[in-house]
């Protein structure tokens, strides 16, 4: 009885693995981005895909997803749970390395376990490379004035999108490619293509400074998204070692005013990557302020990651210093001043022989 219930078993299993038609060809590929609060996971696949990719615990909401025939399947994590509770999906943060890592079946066939399924762990993270003096170069994107770091900007003002490499490493450049700018509704439009040259009037071309680090390109009139007021920017940038070559690039330089129109809207994979092996895609959001709101004009006098400068917690520390050393002198004076007043002496006048004499009297 028992041999004869392991045979349908396993001849069931036969059966579906002969109907998917995956049995020897399932050898999907995972890709993990995390890009403006959301884990995105790509599975691909070579044939058609009707199975399942889903986090630890397959019942839970938000971290599964079913294949639809496509090549291309997505599963998208909310990174803004908090972790254990439901529709967090079993992501674990390392504060050290700030990185990411969730667990992910792929599953052949939505219901069924089968032998050709896959297990993986993803990770994502900081854009970072391993440089000549074997430490990990991190590549970070930031929108700036051009002195410092803007998390709120204004719609329709001038503003520099670099590329940075923190702890550089002279050995090796940098060039810019595939530069696109979204939002959370899959919205997007691309500004810098797989060459390096931009693909809008919205930005200049990038220019480059191998001893800094640095590329720099200047977004001539910050724009946002039809439906949201926070635009994320994303970029792949090449690593070379020593100079890269730049492209030659002849879109005209000449600045825009002009809003984006819908036309210009297209949707862009975040995963396509370069054919260039040393390549990270760093990524980078602000919040766009209307003109003639309040958030305007928080954005022209501080934004909020220009609160509090290192200069003006130095500022601070010293007038605290120079306040306890002028309160401690004139604690000093006081009890001086006290002192002095306490031993005053009553000093009693003598009788002397000359008060009572009088030339009459003699």
């Amino acid at each position: 009885m028992k041999l004869s219930s392991f045979l349908s078993i396993f001849l069931a299993v036969y059966r579906v693995s002969a109907e998917t038609g995956l049995a020897d060809e399932f050898q999907p590929s995972v890709k993990a981005s995390c890009v403006g609060g959301t884990m995105t996971i790509r599975v691909d696949t070579a044939l058609p895909f009707d199975g399942v990719v889903h986090g630890p615990n397959r019942t839970e909401p938000g971290c599964s997803v079913t294949g639809k025939g496509g090549l291309k399947t997505y599963l998208k994590i909310d990174l803004g749970v908090p972790a254990g509770l439901p529709g967090s999906c079993g992501v674990k943060y390392n504060p050290d390395t700030e990185e990411r890592r969730v667990a992910i079946g792929v599953r052949a066939h939505n219901t069924i376990e089968l032998l050709e399924d896959r297990l993986y762990v993803v990770t994502c993270g900081k854009a970072g490379f391993q440089n000549s003096r074997n430490e990990v170069s991190v590549v970070q994107l930031k929108v700036t004035d051009g002195f410092s770091k803007k998390n709120t900007v204004l719609e329709g003002s001038a503003y520099t999108l670099r590329a940075e490499v923190l702890n550089h490493d002279p050995n090796y450049g940098i060039l810019v490619k595939r530069c696109f700018a979204f939002d959370n509704s899959d919205t997007s439009v691309e500004l810098v293509d797989d060459r390096g040259c931009r693909t809008q009037k919205l930005i200049s071309e990038f220019s480059y400074n191998d001893s800094a680090g640095t590329a720099d390109a200047t977004i001539h009139s910050m724009f946002r998204m039809p439906s949201s007021n926070r635009t994320y920017f994303q970029c792949d940038v090449e690593i070379c070692r020593g100079s890269c070559s730049k492209p030659s690039c002849d879109l005209d330089k000449e600045q825009i005013t002009q809003k984006i129109d819908n036309s210009e809207l297209k949707s862009v994979d975040p995963f396509a990557r370069s054919q260039s092996d040393d390549t990270v895609t760093t990524s980078t959001s602000v919040f766009v302020a209307q003109p003639g709101s309040s958030a305007a004009v928080g954005a022209a006098v501080c934004t909020g990651g220009d609160l509090n400068p290192s200069w003006l917690t130095y500022l601070c520390i010293a007038f605290g210093v120079l306040f306890a050393i002028m309160l401690l002198i004139n604690i000093f004076l006081c009890s001086a001043m006290t002192c002095s007043c306490t031993r005053t002496e009553v000093i009693e006048k003598e009788p002397s022989i000359y008060d009572d004499y009088s030339m009459y009297d003699s």
